[in-house]
């Protein structure tokens, strides 16, 4: 899915992924973390995550 960052209107870029996937979990994979790529945007390199349960709602900040 594509994302655009709400500050600038640029296309978020895929960064990561969040989850329970340490040592001694199970696995799963939560959603993903985009970033601002645009060096003039206020949100430059700044993490917005979706869950992949709902790909349709981007939440601002990294994942706790």
């Amino acid at each position: 899915m594509d994302y655009e960052c709400p500050e600038c209107g640029e296309e978020l870029v895929y960064h990561d992924y969040f989850g329970r996937i340490c040592a001694h979990q199970d696995g799963h994979i939560e959603g993903d973390i985009y970033q601002c790529p645009n060096e003039d945007c206020d949100s430059f390199q700044e993490s917005f995550h979706s869950h992949r349960s709902n790909p349709d709602d981007l939440h601002e900040g990294y994942p706790c």
